[in-house]
């Protein structure tokens, strides 16, 4: 990349950084539009970026197999140093007959768990010894965040074996008391499902995989929580009810009695995770969530569904917590604006009548 070039990318990216975006947005005659909590917007103060800036971009920043893979598909994610920015999630592919690209600025230190401020139920989910906990909520709601941040609290305080299948991987956890080995989908594996496998005939406590697609992949989830592993898995689900049916759904209708028996005896919990704009700036997190009670197995074993939007709302025995509720809390303790909080709330009734209480 030209020694110019290099300068305006660095700035762009700092200028980003600095207003507290997420996401940078580089298309050609365009100026770069960015993200800032949850919003997208054009930043101000620079040019329009040029075809030819991108493609010097792309050449610089990209090997030869990743070349050769955005020539084939026509996309890649990969992970890469910027300047200063250290480590970017950088999107490269074809728009209108032209490449363009997403770079997403990521953290560049795992924050302790204890920072995140969440419900000690969360919080004890470290401390399992086996089952699947599923981390949810739409894209760019913090969830690889949460995640990194619950196996680094292992990582830290726990003799563990951690095993992952990432694609990208986000955050690089150094080994402490655990052994970390993390692999990424596309570079030291070739699908998730192969690196699931893998990873069952060794002995994982903890295994962490950042999609999951197919009845395929959740099978091999299953076979390894039976073998005594503890599971944590992103989902790109919306509600801890919405969670279970998108997984039950991989599965053919004669067959789904069997994934709800896999799913009930293992299921240690969900956590749903929203970002919502703050009062102020920034963004703040809200939760659902949802353990695994021997309550909440009953009902998934026998699909009786609708009882768990009961049991999320009843949040006296301390094993769930509601959205709706959190998102009250926000709103009553003064962090956010009631108008923000209802654009994120599962149920805007149920919001409403929290909020008179």
């Amino acid at each position: 990349m030209s020694t110019q070039n290099e300068i305006i990318l660095n700035r762009i990216c700092q200028n980003s950084a600095e207003k507290r975006a997420s996401e940078v947005y580089l298309l050609p005659a365009q100026p770069p539009f960015v993200r800032i909590d949850g919003k997208m917007g054009i930043l101000a103060g620079e040019s329009i970026i040029t075809a030819s800036f991108i493609n010097d971009f792309f050449k610089n920043i990209l090997d030869e197999r990743e070349q050769s893979v955005l020539e084939k598909e026509k996309q890649i994610e990969v992970i890469k140093n910027i300047g200063k920015m250290g480590e970017c999630q950088i999107d490269i592919y074809y728009q209108k007959n032209s490449l363009a690209c997403r770079i997403k600025l990521l953290a560049q230190e795992v924050i302790d768990l204890e920072k995140l401020g969440l419900p000690k139920m969360v919080t004890r989910f470290a401390d399992f010894f086996k089952g699947i906990i599923f981390i949810a909520g739409p894209r760019d709601s913090g969830r690889s965040t949460l995640a990194n941040s619950i196996l680094n609290h292992i990582n830290k305080n726990q003799a563990k074996f951690i095993a992952t299948v990432e694609k990208p991987i986000k955050s690089i956890l150094i080994g402490r008391r655990s052994v970390v080995e993390q692999r990424e989908v596309g570079k030291d594996v070739l699908s998730f499902l192969s690196g699931l496998r893998y990873i069952r005939q060794r002995n994982a406590d903890v295994v962490f995989v950042s999609q999951i697609d197919d009845a395929a992949t959740m099978d091999e989830i299953f076979a390894i929580v039976e073998a005594g592993s503890l599971v944590f898995a992103i989902m790109d689900t919306e509600s801890a009810i919405k969670t279970i049916k998108r997984i039950l759904h991989f599965y053919p209708t004669d067959k789904e009695e069997t994934a709800r028996y896999f799913l009930s005896e293992n299921l240690a919990g969900i956590v749903v995770s929203r970002l919502v704009p703050k009062i102020g700036g920034g963004r703040i997190r809200a939760l659902e969530v949802l353990a695994g009670t021997p309550a909440v197995r009953s009902i998934i074993a026998s699909g009786r569904f609708h009882q768990l939007a009961g049991v999320i709302q009843a949040t006296e025995d301390q094993t769930s917590v509601s959205l709706d509720q959190s998102l009250v809390d926000l709103v009553t303790s003064g962090k956010v604006v009631s108008e923000e909080a209802i654009k994120h709330c599962n149920n805007e009734e149920i919001f409403r009548n929290l909020l008179r209480k």
